[in-house]
């Protein structure tokens, strides 16, 4: 049950952390709560998220929150969004 909760989450959230934005508001440390959900989600999502079999678009979306700056923007797999 948990691991799909995290992956309704990671639908939910994965276009507002790819624009580099905390998915909900928060009154301090916006940023460091960001890159610490990152980093979270790219070290421990992919595999309990392949358990559930969720699609391929989704686990490049977890993969690309680890890439930074073009190499995110260039990367085959980027859903086209502007931010």
């Amino acid at each position: 049950m948990a691991d799909r909760h995290l992956a309704e989450a990671v639908g939910h959230w994965a276009d507002d952390l790819l624009g580099d934005r905390l998915p909900w508001h928060a009154w301090e440390d916006e940023e460091e709560m960001r890159v610490e959900l990152t980093g979270w989600l790219v070290h421990h999502a992919p595999a309990r998220l392949r358990g559930l079999n969720v699609s391929e678009e989704l686990l490049h979306r977890v993969r690309l929150l680890g890439v930074t700056g073009p190499d995110r923007w260039e990367d085959p797999h980027w859903p086209g969004h502007h931010y």
